[in-house]
């Protein structure tokens, strides 16, 4: 156990939320969950279940969908950025799972070895090593490594390092790749790492002083679909190569349709990943279509909560998405309600209330699109109903595998619903 000097009441709130995120992790594969199998939960409320303000970008995202139903050609990208209600990628698995079976599955999108980083990972893979990595999380912003694209880091000086990484197909999904794209530090300090299959044979060699138009990104083609491989530190210069740093990897499919990119941070805030060395320039390079933000749970369990800082985190983490990748349309959810710990006990968490607000007004200000999931769900106070009928966890915080099932299939209907009122506008014309 790793222990943390407190320093205010304000960091123990969020300590003990993000030590709960810690050891938060519900393995549980990827199931098809329709309203029918919620309807009895009179206190979700369906009717709010829309996408606010889905004119501008929307509009051309859900062109994209449209040209690619028709077409079964092209790829489109969703880059879901979030805490920990992401990271186990039950919410974000079920809506990736939903819009593959309906727009084509162009394969698993961008992972993170979240187990070699001493975190809980999503079921749909696993990572092991031999070895123990350095790693760090964007949230703990005294450690010396820098933050990419997946909110993770990991490095080893080790020349012996491994990492084996088994993807796991899902129900009606298989999730083969066919390319393989690696995010890490190149340059002359930095070891080669050789791709092997499950047999060990090596497959590729990614050379560290390999020039190519990104800096943090080498690529491997497979002649067939794989779902194992390792990859193994090469010391080629054992006078300057030191060490190998991860950030992230890309796995991808020849076929057609939809690559849903989840990026979860067990306690992660807007401000962590405005904080993050190298994340907005490594985002483009997943090409975005959609980005969905669903940040603002720990900001609110903070007693020093500061409303404008809040609101300058959001519009500093939206307009750096808008300069990178001006042409991708942006959906900002706001956070489920929640308990806070206060005097031994749960009360309800009203900062909530207030981070919502704000979101919206956000939105409103900029024209934003947005996803009320705080209303949806059922507004303050709800997640005792949740609770009570077993889709949340005692902490009253994170849902369990089938509240997060079900807030996955809210999502997806909302994103539907405002495709498919596009879909009837422009066949009308």
């Amino acid at each position: 156990m790793i222990l943390y000097f407190i320093k205010s009441k304000s960091n123990l709130y969020r300590l003990i939320l993000i030590v709960n995120s810690l050891f938060f992790s519900i393995i549980l594969p990827a199931q098809t969950i329709d309203s029918t199998a919620y309807s009895k939960y009179t206190f979700i409320k369906p009717t709010l279940n829309r996408i606010e303000n889905d004119t501008n970008k929307m509009q051309s995202f859900y062109q994209k969908l449209y040209q690619l139903s028709q077409t079964k050609r092209g790829k489109i990208s969703i880059v879901h950025i979030g805490d920990s209600h992401l990271q186990a990628d039950i919410f974000s698995g079920s809506v990736r799972q939903k819009m593959q079976l309906k727009f084509g599955n162009a394969g698993r999108g961008l992972i993170f070895p979240y187990r070699v980083a001493k975190s809980n990972e999503p079921s749909s893979y696993r990572t092991t090593s031999n070895i123990s990595w350095d790693s760090k999380r964007n949230v703990f912003l005294d450690k010396p490594l820098p933050i990419g694209i997946s909110g993770f880091t990991i490095e080893s000086p080790d020349t012996s390092a491994t990492i084996n990484i088994i993807i796991k197909d899902q129900p009606r999904l298989g999730y083969g790749f066919t390319k393989f794209t690696l995010y890490h530090d190149k340059g002359s300090s930095n070891y080669d790492i050789t791709i092997c299959d499950e047999y060990k044979c090596e497959q590729g060699v990614f050379k560290s002083d390999t020039l190519s138009t990104n800096p943090f990104m080498s690529t491997l083609k497979f002649n067939v679909p794989i779902r194992q491989f390792i990859l193994n530190n090469k010391s080629s210069d054992s006078l300057n190569q030191k060490t190998t740093r991860i950030y992230g990897m890309l796995l991808e499919n020849d076929s057609a349709g939809i690559l849903y990119n989840m990026i979860g941070v067990n306690g992660a805030e807007y401000r962590h990943y405005n904080m993050s060395k190298y994340f907005m320039q490594q985002l483009p390079s997943l090409n975005p279509d959609l980005v969905i933000v669903s940040l603002g749970t720990n900001e609110s369990f903070s007693t020093g909560f500061n409303k404008e800082d809040f609101a300058k985190n959001i519009d500093t983490l939206i307009t750096h998405i808008q300069q990178v990748s001006p042409n991708t349309a942006i959906l900002i959810t706001t956070p489920p309600d929640s308990y806070i710990l206060a005097h031994k006990k749960r009360i309800k968490n009203s900062n909530l209330k207030i981070v919502r607000a704000i979101i919206i007004n956000y939105c409103n200000q900029h024209s934003i699109a947005y996803w009320d999931w705080y209303e949806i769900m059922g507004g303050y106070g709800t997640m005792m109903k949740w609770y009570q009928m077993q889709l949340a966890q005692k902490d009253k915080v994170h849902f369990t595998a089938k509240g997060y099932q079900i807030q996955g299939d809210l999502l997806y209907r909302a994103l539907i619903e405002g495709y498919e009122n596009y879909v009837k506008i422009i066949q009308q014309h």
